[in-house]
């Protein structure tokens, strides 16, 4: 909504305005009245109760109160006070460092006052002049990211640590280390502020609140998500002042691959830019300079287009070359690190960059092949709300056609796939830059059936037990990049002992005895891996009977590999969603030659349908030879919470008929 009131309708109804103020603070009021006091605070975290309150927990926040003050220029100052009640002995020790992370190319945070409350009522205040500063770690990304550290004496159940410090800047770094003190603080969309704030996390909350202060002259849009908030609204001569708030607030049970917490819990996403074209545009003239070519550049974009005739099958090999020529690993330029892309020359020589520089060497190439192109931003894993804040993790590159559509090109996601934009982003909130402004846009769903894991099995078992099996697996789009990244990337030394790993989950003693695997970077052909294999003793053979399961199936299911989804059928049930990134559908197709007189399978069948998952299985005998033929289809990469049973009975029950025993007899 927006809120920037004009003086007629605050002249309406302003005696309404001020009531709802009055009646909606009044329970924020009753939490965080006179924080600054000792015997005030004492209080509080008396009356906030103990372990036994929060069961499950090993910290509790008694309050957490961010309060945001922004300038004309963008220039914001956070001022973060909080405090944290120890409940457990591992909560004592999770707090027993406090970390603030920070960048000095567009942020510094000052660590003002630490207090330990003890439980027997003493207070000892920490002097914040001995926290360390140091480089924080870093893995892939090393653009100098800091961090204070403030070591605490040892804590014990029933203490409280309340922490305040204060921030100026913004997130992301982007002006050089030039620049006037103040300048550099100031946001690269300058003039403008924006916040994402989840009002939930894994610890309860007695009360969290935030509190945003910005000139009468700034418009402010906002929403809130996943839930409701407590709000006011109060104005002064020069400023309005925005909180809002929540109470008693659960801590989130983690469950294995839930949705995006952004997702799931309480946002508030708020911005003062008007719009995504507003977005849009100014993300296309940060970048407007930057992707010009070379005379290398050139030489190789002719090097790689050379006997290509199709424009798609150049944008092909453009993108592979980016894709796979560019290593993930970032490195600092200076100026515009962190939220600018990097120039294309820079990074053709440098054969490095995060998603944003490899998007920009694929620009570069593109343009210099006389295409259309524009960066992109994006968020992968969780949803970008419609509200023009700056909620993004990645960077990507849209292609422009001559009718005016887009065809979405990721060269960070697709090493060793045959998509141009992996399926791993499908349903996907993007925002392109350009020089007239675009509005928030979603890729489309990518149904199973493209997305194919193909299992051909043919064994055959002898008297005693022992089978000798042969495998074949391929894949098409998604499926068939897993298995070039996993198979194709494989030390080949190492190769059978991994695949001897997945047959473990038929039966141990599995020895794979020869193994052929396509060549991960021919892009024009479909990969597979084909290995054969013995299991000794694989039946359990008496005189007149053997008894086995299906070794294809009994190697999909659990196999993070090549059933992914597999690993979260089961469960008793689910409060969040549950996020599986892509679609897929599992073709298996199986023989199993028996020794001469052995029968006694009959031919049966299940089926299950379902809005996210569905199956069919065939099993029949026909001489000595007994025939599987089954499909499963996972229809959609998030699993709602009321939709989790419809999904996890389909694979349960799936897994349940085609991995279930067989026995034969003479």
């Amino acid at each position: 909504m927006n809120v920037k009131w004009g003086k007629m309708l605050k002249a309406l109804f302003v005696c309404s305005i001020a009531l709802s103020i009055v009646l909606s603070t009044s329970a924020g009021a009753q939490i965080g009245a006179g924080q600054g006091s000792i015997e005030k605070i004492k209080k509080l975290i008396s009356d906030a109760g103990g372990a036994g309150d929060y069961p499950g927990s090993d910290i509790l926040f008694v309050f957490d109160r961010m309060d945001v003050s922004v300038e004309e220029s963008g220039l914001s100052h956070y001022r973060h006070n909080y405090l944290v009640k120890i409940l457990t002995a591992e909560g004592a020790l999770k707090e027993s460092v406090l970390r603030f992370n920070y960048d000095p190319s567009s942020n510094n945070i000052e660590v003002k006052r630490v207090r330990i409350f003890r439980k027997n009522g003493t207070v000892e205040d920490i002097d914040p002049g001995e926290a360390k500063d140091l480089y924080a770690p870093a893995s892939m990304i090393y653009w100098g990211a800091r961090m204070k550290l403030v070591d605490l004496p040892r804590l014990f159940c029933g203490d409280a640590v309340e922490i305040l410090t204060e921030k100026m800047g913004y997130e992301i770094a982007y002006l050089d280390e030039g620049a006037a003190d103040m300048e550099r603080y100031i946001p690269p969309m300058r003039g403008h502020f924006y916040d994402v704030v989840l009002f939930q996390g894994h610890a309860p909350y007695v009360e969290k609140k935030y509190t945003l202060h910005l000139p009468k002259s700034k418009s402010v849009q906002f929403k809130v998500f996943n839930g409701t908030l407590y709000s006011s609204h109060t104005f002064g001569s020069d400023e309005e002042v925005y909180s809002w708030w929540a109470l008693d607030v659960p801590p989130v049970k983690s469950e294995p691959h839930m949705a995006a917490l952004s997702d799931v819990v309480p946002k508030l996403v708020l911005t003062t830019v008007p719009s995504w074209k507003d977005k849009s545009r100014w993300f296309a003239s940060i970048h407007d300079t930057i992707f010009d070519d070379n005379e290398e550049i050139r030489l190789k974009v002719k090097e790689l287009t050379r006997g290509l005739k199709s424009d798609l099958e150049k944008v092909e090999a453009l993108q592979h070359w980016a894709a796979q020529e560019i290593r993930y690993s970032g490195i600092s330029m200076g100026k515009g690190e962190g939220y600018t892309i990097h120039p294309g020359i820079m990074t053709f020589h440098d054969r490095c960059g995060v998603c944003k520089d490899k998007a920009g060497m694929l620009i570069t190439l593109m343009k210099s092949a006389g295409y259309e192109v524009y960066p992109a931003l994006t968020m992968a894993g969780a949803r970008v709300e419609d509200v023009p804040a700056d909620q993004f993790n990645h960077c990507v590159v849209a292609w422009r056609h001559k009718d005016g559509s887009y065809t979405m090109l990721d060269p960070t996601w697709v090493p060793y796939s045959t998509e141009l934009w992996s399926s791993a982003e499908q349903e996907q909130n993007y925002v392109i830059g350009t020089p007239w402004g675009e509005e928030l846009m979603e890729t489309p769903y990518s149904p199973p059936e493209n997305h194919r894991l193909s299992v051909v099995s043919k064994a055959s078992i002898d008297r005693n037990g022992s089978l000798e099996g042969k495998m074949r697996i391929e894949g098409t789009r998604y499926m068939d990049q897993r298995l070039r990244r996993y198979l194709g990337t494989h030390r080949k030394d190492d190769l059978r002992r991994f695949l001897e790993g997945w047959l473990d989950r038929v039966a141990p003693g599995a020895v794979v005895t020869a193994c052929k695997i396509g060549n991960a970077l021919d892009f024009g052909s479909r990969f597979s891996v084909e290995f054969t294999y013995s299991i000794p003793r694989f039946a359990i053979a008496t005189d007149s009977t053997l008894d086995f399961v299906s070794p294809a199936w009994s190697m999909l299911f659990g196999n993070r590999y090549l059933f992914y989804s597999s690993l979260f059928a089961g469960e008793k049930e689910r409060n969040y969603p549950l996020f599986i990134w892509f679609t897929q559908e599992i073709d298996c197709s199986e023989t199993i030659d028996l020794p001469g007189g052995f029968k006694g399978v009959p031919s049966v069948s299940a089926r299950k349908g379902g809005d996210f998952a569905s199956f069919e299985v065939k099993r029949m005998q026909s001489g000595r030879v007994i025939k599987e033929k089954g499909t499963i289809l996972i229809k959609h990469r998030t699993i709602p919470a009321d939709g989790y049973e419809d999904f996890s009975s389909a694979v349960s029950q799936a897994k349940d008929f085609a991995c279930r025993r067989m026995v034969v007899r003479r």
